[in-house]
């Protein structure tokens, strides 16, 4: 059962539940119209606030689902292309839109995009709509600096990016700066810890050919 489908059935047996509920209270009020129901009103607001929960939680759910299978989809056709590259979910910054705006003009960044690291390259990946797009590509000969960098975050808080200085083939000097997200599909980003010193070591270490 896809995930749309296990919302709808949630969705239709917690209306069936307070429809249940309140053909309860009608028919006992007309059974006996005295009758004390203080205590099935704190049923039915405990039935209603326990339905509203679970189909908040149930959509979050199956928006992150979304976001999960977006990222997976796009892993599948990068690494259809390169299937040895190195995929790293990210979330891009004001920089990163700028220098994908002098190649790419025409193209509007989304909040979840993946980085690609090869032996050779970096790309900066897209999927848009069932097509994975090449947005841009920093070449490992080219890279003067990976390090990390205090940025302002898509929500205007603080937070810590990886900064990609390298050099275009141009000779001018440019600089692409990324969150990085915990996991596919998450909006969580890494902030400045072990993880995110592992990865920048790792980009360091391996992959830069000054």
């Amino acid at each position: 059962m896809s995930a749309a489908r296990r919302l709808m059935t949630l969705r239709w047996t917690i209306v069936g539940v307070w429809a249940a509920l309140l053909v309860t209270r009608v028919v006992v009020i007309a059974a006996a119209p005295h009758a004390d129901l203080s205590w099935f009103g704190f049923v039915e607001l405990a039935a209603i606030a326990l339905g509203v929960t679970v189909i908040v939680v149930a959509v979050f759910r199956a928006a992150a689902l979304r976001r999960r299978q977006a990222d997976d989809s796009l892993a599948l056709a990068v690494r259809r292309i390169d299937p040895t590259v190195w995929l790293v979910p990210a979330a891009p910054t004001a920089e990163l839109r700028e220098a994908v705006a002098e190649v790419r003009p025409e193209v509007t960044l989304s909040e979840h995009v993946t980085w690609a690291f090869g032996a050779t390259e970096a790309s900066l990946w897209e999927l848009e709509g069932r097509r994975a797009t090449r947005l841009l590509v920093v070449r490992w000969s080219r890279v003067v600096h990976i390090a990390l960098e205090d940025v302002h975050g898509p929500r205007g808080h603080g937070a810590c990016a990886v900064a990609i200085h390298y050099v275009r083939p141009d000779d001018a000097p440019a600089v692409a700066t990324f969150l990085v997200r915990s996991a596919p599909g998450s909006r969580r980003f890494l902030g400045r810890g072990p993880r995110l010193d592992r990865l920048v070591a790792d980009l360091a270490r391996e992959r830069i050919v000054a």
